[in-house]
């Protein structure tokens, strides 16, 4: 396993270990419902890393295009290119440091050191400095890292529909951006419609919740106005708009929105 990746799993696996531990004696519901996702979350997400990997390999072909939408340390972009090689792919990283470390692992890769929302232009960007993998245009429920410093940055952002070169057609989009995802789908729809990618996004309670929208909202964009199918990792689904809200508060946050 490459290093990049190892550092990855070793850092949520330390925050999974010590949200548990901060929260053993919390004995309020709140407490409750973030210490069974500190204590499920870190097989859900093995779990889901599994389904990645395999739903990446059966989606693209050898010379398959991409687009990683919150890269981080890489380790979906590794295995978009390691099954794509011939392939041409879009990585957004708003954190100027990952995004150099990005371009010099995959020198194949178009990294583009900018956030995707619903609008061009710059916006602030929260770095939460000891869990990066958590840092994000709102500020969010950090966990064990509640008194992680903070610093503010500008970046710049990109609506995808203007970004994307016209000759480009995405047979994937994945979306890992700390809430902020239906920004990027709304920026996203004249993409989605003529290209008809399969997507494969995060969503769950304490981030998205942070910028005024719910799983409803992702629901009627994706399944009503795109006519996309939602599942998760599992393969559950397709999801009604009643059965998506229900989940919103579980330990369940990767889902897959089909054509």
């Amino acid at each position: 396993m490459p290093v990049a990746e190892l550092r990855d799993s070793a850092e949520r696996l330390r925050a999974a270990w010590a949200l548990n531990t901060a929260l053993k004696w919390d004995r309020s519901p709140r407490g409750a419902e973030l210490r069974q996702i500190a204590e499920v979350g870190p097989r859900r997400e093995l779990r889901d890393r599994q389904g990645m990997s395999v739903l990446i390999a059966s989606i693209l072909p050898r010379d398959g295009s991409a687009i990683d939408v919150g890269s981080h340390a890489g380790a979906v972009l590794r295995e978009i290119v390691r099954v794509a090689p011939a392939g041409r792919h879009i990585a957004y990283e708003p954190l100027p440091m990952f995004a150099a470390n990005l371009a010099a692992e995959f020198p194949t890769v178009e990294v583009r050191n900018a956030a995707l929302s619903d609008a061009t232009g710059q916006v602030e960007f929260i770095h939460v400095e000891s869990a990066p993998e958590f840092s994000g245009m709102r500020e969010r429920e950090y966990g064990a890292y509640a008194n992680s410093p903070l610093s503010t940055i500008t970046v710049r952002a990109e609506r995808l529909d203007d970004a994307l070169p016209s000759d480009f057609v995405p047979k994937l989009i994945k979306i890992d951006v700390e809430g902020a995802e239906l920004l990027v789908l709304r920026g996203a729809r004249e993409t989605l419609r003529r290209h008809r990618p399969i997507v494969v996004f995060e969503h769950g309670i304490g981030a998205a919740d942070r910028y005024g929208y719910g799983p409803g909202d992702v629901y009627d964009l994706l399944a009503g106005e795109l006519d996309m199918r939602i599942f998760d990792l599992d393969g559950a689904g397709p999801y009604s708009r009643e059965r998506f809200v229900e989940v919103f508060p579980e330990p369940l946050w990767n889902f897959l929105a089909v054509p």
